[in-house]
């Protein structure tokens, strides 16, 4: 009975040791830097939550109820590379506990402020894709659909607005 029980512990340390290594592999493979001949593996995740204006983390919500849980967070994970390059993985709108709120509060306050201007551009970029297309992701800053404004296009509408007039006569 006792050569069982140690060939079963070991099969399971063996078990378990080969998930985490493979496991790490894995990690190593799906976390790299994907802008051009950079390949970093040591990118960086930075998760951040929004809460809603009204929203604080509490044990009552707005109503005065007693609650477990913090319905409207939206969570966003970014992944970032030593060489710059920053890009918007994740976003989340799941409901997260209060009790995982209280401890990003009292421990990693930081999760709760979205300042960096790179994270902003990020997310502004990946919502612009997703709702936009990808047509736009590369526009000029400078770039305006609305035609530009010449002396020549104000006469034309104006004198096609006069001959409208003219031929309603």
């Amino acid at each position: 009975m006792n050569a069982i029980f140690f060939i079963g512990a070991i099969v399971a340390v063996v078990v378990v040791a080969l998930y985490w290594f493979l496991y790490r592999v894995y990690k190593r493979i799906a976390r790299r830097c994907r802008k051009k001949d950079c390949g970093r593996t040591g990118v960086k995740r930075v998760c951040k939550i929004l809460l809603p204006p009204d929203e604080v983390v509490l044990h009552k919500s707005a109503e005065g109820k007693w609650r477990w849980f913090i319905r409207r967070p939206i969570k966003l994970t970014f992944t970032v590379c030593k060489c710059g390059w920053v890009e918007l993985v994740k976003i989340d709108t799941d409901p997260i506990s209060l009790w995982h709120a209280l401890w990003v509060k009292r421990f990693h306050k930081e999760q709760y402020y979205l300042e960096d201007q790179m994270l902003i551009q990020a997310a502004q970029r990946k919502i612009r894709q997703l709702y936009l297309g990808g047509k736009t992701t590369n526009l000029d800053a400078q770039a305006s659909d609305t035609p530009p404004l010449s002396l020549y296009s104000l006469f034309r509408d104006s004198l096609e607005g006069v001959s409208d007039i003219i031929e309603k006569m």
